[in-house]
């Protein structure tokens, strides 16, 4: 018998990468498993920035509920398992928990950084702890998609249940025989939201310190938090020519750029996850990556102490000479990926819910 279950699905609408990725192709792989009616919490004033497919077997539920209204909604007993068609089991995808009534709660945490370095939120840092720890523990069970995130977690939070499901890299595909976004131009991607944490100004640094001829550098991100210096440094770059900036990329745009990049380099200081460099591996191209716990669980990247900028433009230099390189981290970057299908996630999820909702 199918288990009743609601996920808060205004991520996906909102986002196109990220939280509310993650959040789409949960919901997407739960609907073709089965095993759940799936219902989507999307009450919001907000409207839709993603164009989204829905899930056929799936119930939307959306509203315009100002999500400052749902505090007193759940008070008189309105919560969002009920606003969502009286659900059992209601999912928290995201660091906003909308408020419940009764349903038991699943919990996904997509990393704490902000507990590692408050420095990379700024003046948020402590409200996102705050409720984080708050939202632990009204949970009944936690969801990490990282053994370096639940490290992370037991650290906030040593009593929490934590369960280790890492996403899926499939839905990273291709049209087949896509042609060159930029025309045949070599070009080199970064793709990451412009925020501290994601390091750009040292990609920047390693950048201009690249010797000879370069390729193109492909930066996709859209403006985040603190992080007037690191569009300051991006704005000059691109007036160099050998910079460019795309801040707003659907993924009709994204997969293509991805398909036929001569390498990913992503030089963030710390993840969950890390979808860019798997989709990466997922679609053969090599990656050039920082050193950090999150991603070595991926799989064979080319890792560097990203924080050195010389260091860095001397792994990407090598990465694009070295032909031998090259061809292992694309055989090794494309069997990797092949382990992580949002099918076995979603069939780990439902395990959870099934023992949550018993």
């Amino acid at each position: 018998m199918a288990l009743p279950i609601a996920l808060d699905y205004r991520p996906a609408l909102l986002t196109a990468a990220g939280i509310g990725r993650a959040t789409r192709e949960l919901a997407r792989a739960l609907a073709a498993d089965g095993g759940v009616e799936l219902h989507l919490f999307a009450h919001s004033l907000a409207r839709a920035r993603c164009r989204v497919q829905l899930p056929a077997a799936a119930f939307l539920h959306r509203l315009p509920i100002p999500g400052r209204s749902l505090p007193w909604l759940s008070r008189v007993g309105l919560g969002c398992d009920r606003l969502a068609g009286s659900v059992p089991v209601f999912h928290w995808t995201d660091y906003v928990q909308p408020p419940v009534s009764r349903a038991k709660v699943v919990l996904t945490v997509h990393d704490l950084a902000f507990v590692r370095d408050p420095t990379w939120h700024g003046a948020n840092a402590t409200t996102l702890r705050e409720r984080t720890q708050q939202a632990i523990a009204r949970a009944s069970a936690v969801i990490v998609p990282s053994q370096a995130t639940a490290a992370d977690l037991r650290g906030l939070a040593p009593d929490a249940r934590v369960h280790v499901v890492p996403f899926g890299a499939d839905h990273a595909r291709c049209a087949p025989q896509s042609p060159h976004p930029l025309g045949g131009r070599p070009y080199v991607l970064c793709l990451g939201t412009i925020e501290p944490r994601k390091n750009h100004r040292a990609l920047l640094q390693a950048w201009s310190a690249l010797r000879g001829e370069r390729p193109l550098l492909v930066v996709i991100g859209r403006i985040g938090w603190a992080c007037d210096g690191e569009v300051a440094a991006l704005r000059e770059a691109t007036r160099s020519g050998h910079v460019e900036w795309r801040p707003d990329v659907d993924d009709d745009a994204v997969w293509p750029l991805l398909e036929h990049a001569e390498l990913l380099v992503y030089p963030s200081l710390w993840e969950g996850f890390g979808f860019p460099p798997l989709e990466a591996m997922q679609l053969g191209v090599p990656v050039v990556a920082n050193d950090i716990a999150p991603l070595r669980e991926l799989g064979d990247l080319s890792f560097v102490d990203a924080t050195n900028p010389a260091a860095l433009a001397e792994a990407i230099e090598r990465t694009l000479r070295d032909e031998t390189l090259r061809t292992r981290l694309r055989t090794a970057g494309r069997a990797a990926a092949a382990r992580f299908r949002w099918r076995d996630c979603a069939a780990s999820h439902l395990a959870i819910y099934r023992e949550v909702a018993s």
